[in-house]
């Protein structure tokens, strides 16, 4: 059990590493899941956790990019009635691409390392 969240923290390392590109999240879970090995129900459970892992810090700095965006009126403005249901899709949005690509990268992990010779294991980098 623990070298499923060491493997989750490695691909969560990786999508923090690469959060400044689009889909970091599939890169990250995918890394996860090929640390990980196993089939593909270990694999969407390593990468659902590298990306809950990813999604903390992710989190810190999404909540005030989003508040001061609202106030120089890019969005909706907090004041406004509907703001609620805005932070509701906008963190909708943001749970399923940070955890739901992480995911769909974990799936794409298992079937790197049954299908291909790719080493996608971070460790070896350092």
């Amino acid at each position: 059990m623990r070298e499923t969240f060491v493997d989750a923290g490695w691909g969560a390392l990786v999508t923090l590493a690469l959060s400044i590109f689009p889909f970091s999240s599939v890169v990250g879970g995918a890394v996860a899941a090929n640390r990980h090995g196993g089939g593909y129900r270990s694999g969407l459970w390593v990468g659902t956790l590298a990306g809950v892992a990813a999604m903390i810090p992710l989190l810190a700095l999404f909540v005030p990019s989003l508040f001061v965006a609202g106030l120089l009126g890019v969005g909706i403005s907090p004041s406004s009635p509907g703001y609620g249901v805005f932070l509701a899709i906008v963190f909708g949005f943001f749970l399923v691409y940070t955890v739901g690509l992480s995911a769909l990268g974990g799936l794409g992990g298992v079937w790197a390392r049954g299908n291909t010779d790719w080493n996608l294991d971070p460790v070896r980098w350092l």
